[in-house]
């Protein structure tokens, strides 16, 4: 515990006082000295420094006035009575060069801290504001994403229904024009009724390219009859166009997912089917599904060949995995993906069933 300055300051005089009639009464020379320097190094412990200076330029007073009052020694030359008394001096301010040498010290490493601490505030400043530019940077990338994925679904749909309801019903009266030209009352060569014949069948073909490119581009039976039979179809036309087992696992619906969602859940599902196609090797899929009224679930899980995750990151097949990431993140979902070369593939997407806030 340290003294408090008015304790401290009484304690140094009085001992000072008393090594100094302790001086005058004995002739203790340079031992003298050494008690005086311990006096200097209790002045130290004021948080002051000019206290343990006061003090020891005290003391050297005392010293030298106590070399003329005091005793001498018989016998001890002049010469080594004052190198005992320089000696005492040196003892004396021997502390404050001790003192003054730690003090610097101390002022130098406290400006080192200060400058240190100064630096290190700076630097994380600028790193939190490069982590705060960056999530900044990183919501609005995924609100754009959620935008742009939005506006994609949008203009499919848009498309899909151009090519339904207008270009469909136009090649079906260009069918049917064609077909009043081969009224029995119409006089056509054989070569004629042929060639109506064949452009009959082509424009039927087109109709049905054009039918099967509307749904590719937005499936109506997930506008009209929910996402359960629009995955269904999905599948039956995966299998029957592959040859691939296809299993759907999908109790009902507790509550109906939103358009949003559900559309969401459908390209997730069609973009996994087309990695499959196009990398899996598979002979078996399924899809399950499940939900209550604050989530959904959804995992796609094949028998194929597998693949090495961080190696398809960076190839080609990295963009469908990107993809189905960002879908998920845009409704503020999580996508996982597990897949080993050998052992099949399995995605599992869990969605929140409620529409993200508009960016």
């Amino acid at each position: 515990m340290t003294p408090q300055p008015p304790m401290l300051y009484s304690l140094i005089l009085g001992v000072s006082l008393a090594l100094f009639g302790l001086d005058l009464l004995l002739p203790l020379g340079v031992a003298n000295a050494v008690l005086y320097a311990g006096v200097v190094f209790l002045a130290a412990l004021s948080t002051s420094f000019r206290v343990p200076v006061i003090t020891a330029a005290g003391c050297s007073a005392l010293t030298l006035i106590g070399a003329w009052l005091g005793p001498s020694i018989p016998g001890v030359p002049l010469w080594m009575a004052l190198s005992n008394r320089t000696i005492s001096l040196i003892a004396i301010w021997a502390p404050i060069l001790f003192l003054t040498q730690r003090r610097q010290t101390e002022s130098l490493l406290r400006r080192m801290n200060e400058s240190l601490e100064t630096r290190v505030q700076a630097r994380t400043s600028e790193i939190a504001a490069k982590e705060l530019a960056l999530r900044q940077t990183q919501e609005e990338l995924r609100n754009l994403t959620s935008r742009l994925l939005t506006v994609q679904d949008e203009e499919r749909r848009r498309i899909a229904h151009d090519l339904h309801d207008d270009i469909n019903q136009r090649l079906a009266m260009l069918a049917l024009g064609l077909r009043t030209l081969e009224q029995p009352e119409q006089a056509l060569s054989e070569s004629v009724h042929a060639t109506l014949n064949q452009s009959q069948q082509d424009i039927i073909l087109l109709s049905e390219d054009v039918r099967r490119m509307a749904y590719r581009f937005h499936p109506s039976i997930l506008d009209d009859l929910g996402l359960d039979a629009a995955l269904k179809r999905l599948l039956d036309e995966f299998a029957h166009r592959t040859r691939i087992k296809t299993l759907l696992v999908n109790p009902p619906f507790s509550t109906s997912p939103s358009k949003a969602i559900a559309t969401t859940v459908y390209r997730i599902v069609q973009e996994c089917l087309s990695n499959i196609t196009r990398h899996a090797k598979a002979t078996r899929v399924e899809v399950e599904l499940f939900s209550n009224e604050r989530e959904l679930d959804l995992t796609v899980r094949d028998n194929g060949v597998g693949f090495e995750i961080d190696t398809a990151q960076h190839e080609r097949q990295g963009l469908g995995l990107f993809n189905l990431r960002e879908r998920a993140l845009a409704f503020c979902g999580t996508s996982h993906v597990q897949s080993q070369p050998g052992q099949g593939t399995e995605i599992h997407v869990h969605l929140p069933l409620s529409e993200p806030p508009s960016p």
